[in-house]
């Protein structure tokens, strides 16, 4: 298990994000703080991984590893084994590799994520994590 240890103070604003990347009805706001990266996502009604981000991953299903917080809207994430799971604002989240994700019902789903926030909506990334 590796030890992951803050080792400079930084402090940066989703106002003005390092990158922005715009795939089919999403945006996502990616900063890098000290050596990490943080992603705000914003999936507007009827994204559906399979449907909008799969042409750009290039993988059956989502092989991203997510770790976040739900700051609105509904989303719902469906393993490759069949296991269903709702996310509503508020909740934490944590999904392994291995599945299938929605925005449910008419308001976008925000979330800030913290662990493979660099990847997402990078097209051909496979689900392989990247610093931005």
């Amino acid at each position: 298990m590796s030890i992951n240890c803050v080792t400079a103070m930084a402090v940066k604003s989703f106002d003005v994000p390092d990158r922005k990347r715009c795939p089919d009805k999403a945006e996502f706001d990616l900063c890098t703080v000290d050596d990490y990266s943080v992603a705000r996502l914003i999936l507007g009604p009827g994204w559906r991984w399979s449907w909008n981000t799969k042409p750009y991953e290039l993988t059956d299903v989502c092989q991203h590893h997510h770790l976040g917080f739900c700051i609105s809207g509904i989303m719902e994430v469906e393993t490759a084994e069949g296991l269903r799971s709702t996310i509503h604002a508020n909740d934490t989240y944590a999904i392994p590799p291995g599945h299938d994700e929605w925005v449910v019902g008419p308001e976008p789903f925000v979330a800030v994520e913290f662990l493979g926030a660099a990847s997402f909506g990078r097209k051909g990334s496979r689900g392989v994590h990247a610093r931005i």
